[in-house]
């Protein structure tokens, strides 16, 4: 091994410290090396003839100290050190159950070392904050998996999951986009068994969301639903028998969800149209752009909603404001009749009663 050689005065004459790791030159007292990181391991004895560790151990996430002496056999990780693999177990775990590639797995520990930098894990499941942690990935890089998968690996309960995940999310000011239903679309298409036509199908199918989305359909609402009443509008189109039973163990919501979609479609009008009428309005090949110069085009360029195209919510605020100003105008209206019975029944009490 070349001797260091100082760089202040070129003198060789170097006091070399492994276990603080510093070089200092004795001819100037400049100091060469501070704090060196070196690969092998050192081993000191005391006075009583105890061997121990000399240094620090620098691991990828931190810095924990060697522990020797009597009582340790070399190496000893910190409680997080132990929490970070326990969690990188899990993640790779719970990740191939999910069928998640090595990149989602790397990016969900660096959310899970937040986790546990800024102790949001105590007091919760480790599987619980690595399954959240997954999720966000999957949202960020808009996988096909929903928050029920991660549940039911867990076998916890969904509400509880989306607890924590609204928890975490605010805890690290993590704003993510809303979830588009057509990236659930070919999943639930492909478990409802079309067999050669499930391409056809779904194509259909998103062509469906899209309508749904100019009607202002998809604001407010579950990805689960909107799928639902697509891929059952899609299978009728195709000539397929399926029933909303079917369609709504598939898509993991209940029927009157998936009726109150169907119905609120309805009230839109689209349903009225012929396959060929409503395929129509689209490029062909595109499942989500419509024609160039129709009217549903250049309402999708401006994109406001009118009194027809509105929220499922904003009609059903409008109807109700109606009904309750109808009801409110029967009401005085009522009021006033009775007012006038009163002042008509006045005179006839005293002008007809005996003697």
């Amino acid at each position: 091994m070349a001797p260091i050689v100082c760089s202040k005065c070129s003198s060789t004459d170097i006091d070399t410290d492994g276990a603080r790791g510093e070089a200092v030159c004795t001819n100037c007292g400049h100091v060469l090396e501070e704090c060196a990181i070196v690969s092998e391991v050192q081993f000191s004895e005391n006075a009583g003839g105890q061997s121990s560790v000399v240094g620090q151990f620098v691991p990828d996430s931190g810095v924990s100290s060697f522990r020797g002496g009597p009582g340790y056999s070399g190496f000893a990780k910190d409680s997080r050190e132990v929490t970070l693999a326990n969690g990188r177990r899990i993640t790779q775990h719970i990740a191939g159950l999910l069928r998640l590639v090595n990149h989602h797995v790397d990016v969900a520990q660096r959310f899970f070392q937040q986790a546990v930098q800024r102790n949001f894990i105590q007091g919760r499941r480790t599987h619980t904050v690595v399954a959240v942690c997954l999720y966000i990935v999957c949202r960020k890089q808009k996988t096909s998996h929903m928050l029920i998968d991660f549940a039911e690996v867990l076998q916890t309960d969904v509400y509880e999951l989306g607890n924590v995940f609204l928890k975490f999310c605010k805890l690290l000011h993590i704003k993510l986009d809303p979830i588009d239903p057509s990236l659930y679309i070919h999943r639930f298409a492909s478990m409802l068994e079309f067999a050669d036509k499930t391409q056809q199908v779904a194509s259909t199918a998103l062509r469906i969301v899209a309508r749904m989305n100019r009607e202002w359909m998809i604001t407010g609402r579950r990805p689960a639903g909107i799928c639902g009443a697509g891929l059952l509008i899609a299978a009728k189109m195709h000539k397929f028998r399926r029933t909303e039973a079917q369609i709504a163990q598939v898509v993991r919501i209940c029927d009157g969800t998936l009726k109150k979609r169907l119905n609120e479609l309805d009230e839109t009008g689209a349903l009225d149209m012929s396959p060929d009428e409503f395929n129509a309005l689209f490029k062909t090949g595109s499942s989500a752009e419509f024609v160039e110069g129709s009217a549903l085009e250049k309402e999708q360029v401006s994109w406001t909603w009118t009194k027809e195209r509105a929220p499922p919510i904003v009609k059903l605020q409008r109807k109700k404001g109606i009904e309750a100003r109808e009801a409110a105008a029967a009401a005085a209206l009522e009021d006033e009749d009775d007012d006038a019975a009163q002042c008509g029944g006045a005179p006839k009490l005293l002008t007809g009663g005996k003697g």
